[in-house]
């Protein structure tokens, strides 16, 4: 025989005792039962909740979005300078036109909440994490920039953080090694990853609370 009279409680309060109750509690129907009565008011708080979560989430993919179209706006900027000094290459075209259409979409996309084309939001982004020079090679690819923790090899090993504006993408390969060796990850591309990927994730926020997985802690 349930101890707890469950309709003093709030839906918050009973949502937080569904998540710690033993399914073996003399107050789990009781709990079940006022859980039922109150569906209707569950099922609205879930999708408030929801909404408020995806919301959040759409705005920080929105300024993701704006700082894409920035950066093609930037890289375009930069390549119509070469152009006009006379410094551009075919190379360099193609791999400009290509930075200033992934970034022009991307950004597009993610300004529109256009949530099936995110992808290509995180593709950006994933080829911006790494900047390295190794052996003869050197690369790096961004937006506007990025905040770089790296580990230089050059001379002696050395840890450390850096910050560069450098929009669009460099190549280089030298006859000989490139004179410094270095691997780089780029924390902000990583923390537009995750502002991205959350997206996703807060659609199963309501789930989550209306069905949460009774563990094996004290009865209530």
């Amino acid at each position: 025989m349930s101890t707890v009279d469950y309709s003093k409680y709030s839906i918050e309060e009973l949502l937080d005792v569904r998540s710690r109750i033993a399914p073996d509690s003399p107050n789990f129907q009781a709990l079940v039962a006022e859980l039922d009565a109150r569906k209707e008011k569950i099922d609205e708080l879930a999708q408030q909740q929801e909404q408020d979560s995806f919301s959040i989430a759409e705005n920080r993919v929105k300024i993701i979005g704006y700082f894409q179209l920035a950066a093609a706006v930037a890289i375009l900027i930069i390549f119509m300078l070469s152009v006009f000094d006379g410094s551009a290459s075919l190379l360099s075209t193609s791999i400009s036109i290509v930075a200033i259409v992934l970034n022009a979409v991307a950004g597009y996309t993610a300004v529109r909440e256009m949530h099936d084309k995110y992808w290509i939001s995180v593709l950006n982004q994933l080829l911006q994490v790494p900047s390295f020079a190794i052996g003869s090679i050197k690369a790096a690819y961004s937006g506007l920039g990025g905040l770089y923790l790296y580990i230089n090899w050059t001379s002696d090993t050395q840890f450390g953080f850096s910050a560069s504006f450098s929009p669009g993408f460099s190549f280089l390969k030298y006859k000989v090694s490139s004179p410094e060796q270095f691997l780089g990850i780029d924390i902000l591309a990583l923390i537009f990853l995750g502002a991205l990927l959350t997206v996703s994730q807060v659609k199963s926020t309501a789930n989550k609370l209306i069905h949460p997985t009774p563990n094996s802690g004290a009865a209530d």
